[in-house]
């Protein structure tokens, strides 16, 4: 395994990890009925630990695609 392939192992677990402690914010029975009315509704403002949690998401998926890229282009070009 080479660097990137470490990165996308690494980030992984810390996005599943991040995702169970995330707080679910809508009733499971709305996504699959599609009753949610206020879908597009401004919501709250995110702060404290959630807003962390958040960032902390969207960093790794960044990392994660960035990796997935880098991963697959060094495999094709350099091999």
């Amino acid at each position: 395994m080479m660097f990137p392939d470490w990165i996308i192992l690494i980030t992984s677990f810390i996005m599943v990890a991040v995702s169970a402690l995330q707080i679910s914010k809508d009733d499971v029975m709305d996504a699959f009925t599609g009753s949610n009315q206020d879908l597009f509704k401004n919501g709250k403002k995110v702060y404290g630990a959630e807003l962390v949690l958040n960032r902390i998401m969207l960093v790794g998926s960044i990392v994660f695609f960035a990796m997935v890229i880098w991963s697959n282009s060094i495999d094709r070009f350099f091999n």
